[in-house]
């Protein structure tokens, strides 16, 4: 199948799976179509178990190989998401609430990994499929980030206070760079143990601090240049370089290129929006971005859905782990939000029912999955599962009982 075929295909996919979820199931984008995607591939695997000669698993599970989905989401499809994102952030709203963000962006993940890495090391070792802690640790950084598509999508149909909805804002958009990174040093420590912990703590210094600082400067160029500039459609173009170029250049000096983007769409979406694009700009330019944001969304929570196909054989002491798995990572991500709260504000009283909220809204996404498709076969066979399961849970459980809590709490409608 050529890369025009393969494309066709996702988009003929993601329009029949929007328009299903929009004419019959009415649930925010993000959820409708894992739900859809989901249960399309379920069917799938009960017609391939009775018509096995058809080949139909075996086929749409070659062409989400050819996919390649860890590649397509960490080396593109985030940093346009990121970006898209970050455009449309009022930094005041970010600086007002700094504090928290930081924390929660930057401890919470630390806390999280370490609690559901130390967690896993004992789940594990009761199955008989005992790992290092840095294995542990490995897995719970890729499970920590959080993704707000699907969260915001929920919140802003409700009224949830502004505090609270920037707050999953900020930390959504600055907790995947830092995750990745953690990850990253973590998974070179696993497999190569010489270098230590310290190395984990340069490389973590080097790259988070390295991609903001790329991606302050490359924005503040493209500011310069859109200052400069009155054609939108030449505009527009700036903006999809600058993207472009921020990732080009941080993974070849081995810099944050999440952390560089998110800095330069801040930047380009705060000053460059008001001081450097006219109206008419401003509005093709967030118009494209809301436009590729939606796309690159529909196509990113589609592929989840199917790739679920993977998932049809694994040991009974493995599917109990992926149970259990599902209230750990819960636990671990309470105990962050808990951690990282009272840590940015120490004399404050920190309400336990705003610690519940705030890690329910902790909704995961596709870049654990891609992230898990990275890792070593041997660490793969038990972390895939792991990480498919605690995703789709959150996507759909979280997704769809989050309004609901939401309203609940906050009196929203």
């Amino acid at each position: 199948m050529s890369v025009y075929e393969l494309i066709t295909l996702l988009l003929v996919l993601a329009v029949a799976g929007g328009f299903l979820n929009y004419r019959f199931l009415k649930l925010p984008s993000a959820i409708g179509l894992t739900l859809v995607a989901l249960l399309g591939s379920l069917a799938l695997i009960v017609l391939d178990r009775f018509l096995p000669d058809l080949g139909l698993r075996e086929t749409l599970a070659h062409v989400l190989h050819g996919v390649r989905f860890e590649e397509t989401v960490l080396h593109w499809m985030l940093g346009f998401l990121l970006f898209a994102g970050a455009l449309h952030v009022e930094l005041g709203e970010l600086l007002a609430r700094w504090r928290s963000i930081a924390s929660l962006a930057t401890v919470g993940v630390l806390v999280s990994t370490f609690v559901v890495g130390v967690g896993l090391k004992f789940l594990t070792g009761l199955f008989g499929l005992e790992i290092p802690l840095v294995a542990g640790l490995v897995f719970g950084a890729l499970i920590s980030p959080t993704d707000p598509v699907a969260v915001l999508a929920i919140l802003r149909k409700t009224r949830v206070p502004r505090e609270v909805e920037s707050i999953v804002i900020g930390e959504s958009l600055f907790n995947d760079g830092v995750a990745v990174v953690l990850f990253l040093g973590l998974l070179e420590f696993a497999l190569h143990p010489a270098g230590g912990p310290g190395f984990v703590l340069w490389l973590f210094v080097k790259e988070a601090l390295g991609g903001i600082a790329l991606g302050i400067l490359l924005g503040f160029v493209f500011f310069l240049l859109l200052r400069e500039t009155d054609d939108y459609q030449l505009e527009v173009l700036m903006t999809i370089t600058l993207v472009m170029l921020v990732y080009t250049v941080a993974e070849r000096f081995h810099l944050s290129g999440p952390l560089g983007v998110v800095a330069a769409g801040l930047l380009i979406g705060n000053h460059g929006r008001k001081l450097a694009m006219s109206p008419r700009t401003v509005e093709h330019v967030d118009t494209f971005w809301e436009l590729v944001d939606g796309l690159l969304n529909i196509i990113l929570f589609l592929l989840l859905g199917l790739e679920v196909l993977i998932l049809e054989r694994f040991s009974p002491s493995l599917l109990v782990l992926v149970v259990l798995s599902l209230p750990l990572v819960l636990l671990g991500r309470f105990i962050s939000v808990g951690v990282s709260l009272k840590m940015a504000r120490p004399f404050r009283e920190i309400r336990m029912v705003r610690v519940g909220f705030l890690s329910w809204c902790g909704v995961k996404g596709g870049i654990a999955v891609a992230l898990a498709l990275t890792l070593p076969a041997n660490l793969q066979e038990i972390f895939l599962p792991l990480t498919y399961a605690n995703v789709l849970f959150s996507v759909l459980v979280q997704g769809l009982t989050l309004g609901p809590l939401a309203r609940r709490i906050y009196g929203a409608n």
